[in-house]
């Protein structure tokens, strides 16, 4: 079968596995057309489907690819009137009857890829079932668990053979998050120091922190009362231009999350009841309630409703929002 469908949010290995594809088919750069098909309001998916049976004037035997990207079509349904319910209705009867004419006679010489670049695709959806019944091949690269991500960091770190000490891996690690594009992009940077053996200082040196590892490291060590910590946090988003605001609406966000878990768990809920009634993964529920072990639910209320009212204050031009800011930390930080 020559019709794929990739999909999932892990977008690195997605790449690198279409990349194989055009290799293993011997398809060059030349023979490659892509549709976008974002929009159903722009995309026309028989001329996509017309675009694989079409022959090279010049060689009719020549391999080809056609890449259907970001298909609306595979995306979870968002409600709509009943008028454009009724006209998307048509719309996709016309194109399960198209898709489903190609895959019964597909053209050897074409590569079809449906490419689910950032979302994964909708099961449910009737295009998915029939990719699934004509046998085309599916393969999903949903982003990996944490303890994936460290086994794939660290084979890849050997296959270069670079050797980190324990600090630096453990930098490496937070700095490129559960990310493997970051990841390949600091190997990159890795490659071009110059060196094999790397300590915690060049890790610092090579590779940028990431806006999550900073909000991460700043919440933490709020949560934790490591106020010296959580100081050095908020200076270091300073300087990475984040405003006094933009922090406290990310605490918040943080303290949020940690709320609702505590407060489930309070009631006696266990980690993967949490983890299923907030659509969370259960090593996430686990971390979280690691991380706010010796504090109550209504702690963790109560620093919400002071940044709610620290939020307004400084949007109505009461407060200074670095003062304010740092009483709260002080306040309830240590």
């Amino acid at each position: 079968m020559t019709v794929y469908l990739l999909s999932g949010k892990d977008m690195y290995r997605q790449e690198e596995r279409l990349a194989t594809l055009l290799k293993e088919f011997s398809i060059g750069k030349d023979y490659v057309t892509t549709f976008d098909a974002s929009n159903a309001k722009t995309f026309r998916f028989d001329e996509a489907l017309i675009a694989c049976d079409t022959f090279s004037l010049f060689d009719d035997s020549a391999k080809k690819a056609i890449i259907i990207k970001e298909p609306y079509f595979l995306r979870a349904a968002v409600k709509t009137s009943k008028k454009e319910s009724e006209k998307q209705e048509a719309e996709k009867e016309q194109r399960l009857k198209s898709l489903e004419a190609y895959l019964k006679n597909p053209n050897p010489n074409t590569l079809l890829v449906f490419y689910c670049h950032t979302f994964s695709a909708d099961t449910r959806k009737k295009e998915y079932k029939l990719l699934t019944t004509y046998d085309a091949r599916i393969v999903k690269f949903e982003l990996m668990k944490p303890w994936e991500f460290e086994k794939y960091v660290d084979d890849k770190l050997k296959e270069n053979k670079y050797k980190l000490t324990r600090d630096a891996r453990i930098e490496l690690l937070e700095r490129v998050g559960n990310d493997t594009l970051k990841f390949h992009n600091a190997l990159v940077k890795i490659d071009l120091y110059g060196k094999k053996e790397l300590n915690l200082e060049d890790i610092i040196h090579i590779v940028p922190m990431n806006a999550d590892l900073n909000i991460f490291r700043m919440s933490n060590a709020f949560i934790a009362h490591d106020l010296s910590s959580t100081l050095l946090a908020v200076d270091e988003m300073l300087q990475a231009r984040y405003d006094y605001v933009a922090m406290i609406a990310m605490l918040a966000s943080k303290l949020r999350s940690l709320y609702n878990i505590k407060k489930l768990y309070e009631r006696g809920l266990s980690d993967s009841m949490i983890a299923t009634r907030l659509h969370a993964d259960d090593w996430a529920i686990k971390k979280g309630l690691e991380s706010c072990y010796h504090l109550q639910s209504k702690t963790v209320l109560r620093y919400l409703e002071e940044l709610a009212t620290l939020e307004q204050g400084i949007k109505a031009g009461r407060i200074d929002p670095k003062n304010g800011f740092e009483q709260f930390l002080l306040k309830n930080g240590s």
